[in-house]
């Protein structure tokens, strides 16, 4: 098996060259691939990834446009070659030592998706109020809209089969996907396997970008993601009996030429 790591990127320059080495010194119990999308930096952190030794583990796609998070994240799913598919933060936040533990259950059968999520069985830890409240009251929205019971929708951690990956038809460009990506495994049947994972996070001054604004196009991916399936379950359905009577006076007319 292979596994390809995600790290989509914008303007990390005192984090990504370590986080990478971090990265590719874990031994991941398989060939890996580290595939990073640069998304047009323009503090140093292009410059110092090309400055990077080539070698046949780690693929740069550089953008020539800053399109998002999420879209890099897209690319990252769309480049990789790998069975198992991840994303990896540039920022230090979380401790790549711990992805063999969020590789396992999938290795071992046990499920198609793990989340890595940075409040099970700690509460909020380290973790700022403001961020800890948003976050809880997105994944609770998640867990009445789609009856599950999620302790972190928005962690970076998300690692599934290659092929659930490709089948979601992701459409969010910004931070707003990590919700996607998890509206979308749960209306399509997949069973999600949370991993405690360790967190350490910064602050708005050591580069921290998210901001209260972007817990709005979060709960909007939610709600449309909920409810755009529903319409179009329903518009299958109608084309389904659409369809019915005029298969049954086919056939009718068949038997009456006989």
């Amino acid at each position: 098996m292979k596994v390809s790591i995600v790290i989509p990127v914008r303007n990390e320059r005192d984090t990504v060259v370590a986080l990478i080495a971090r990265v590719r010194a874990v031994d991941c119990g398989m060939a890996k691939e580290v595939i990073v999308v640069d998304g047009a930096s323009t503090d140093g952190t292009r410059e110092a990834l090309l400055a990077l030794a080539p070698s046949d583990d780690l693929v740069l796609v550089l953008e020539d446009a800053a399109r998002g998070k999420g879209r890099a994240v897209r690319t990252g799913f769309e480049r990789a070659s790998g069975d198992i598919v991840m994303v990896q933060d540039a920022d230090l936040e979380l401790d790549p030592s711990e992805i063999p533990s969020l590789l396992a259950p999938i290795v071992e059968g046990r499920t198609d998706v793990v989340f890595g999520s940075r409040f099970l069985g700690r509460g909020r830890g380290p973790t700022p109020l403001v961020g800890y409240a948003g976050n809880f009251g997105l994944t609770w929205a998640v867990n009445i809209l789609y009856f599950t019971r999620l302790t972190d929708i928005l962690t970076c951690y998300k690692v599934m089969h290659r092929d659930v990956a490709r089948a979601l038809d992701l459409r969010c460009n910004g931070f707003d996907l990590d919700a996607e990506i998890t509206c979308r495994l749960l209306r399509d049947g997949h069973k999600i396997v949370e991993v405690p994972v360790t967190y350490e996070p910064r602050s708005v001054d050591e580069g921290k970008k998210l901001s209260p604004s972007v817990g709005w196009s979060v709960l909007r991916a939610i709600v449309r993601t909920r409810f755009s399936a529903a319409r179009r379950r329903a518009v299958v359905a109608a084309r389904d009996d659409v369809r019915e009577p005029v298969a049954t006076a086919s056939s009718s007319r068949d038997r009456d030429s006989s």
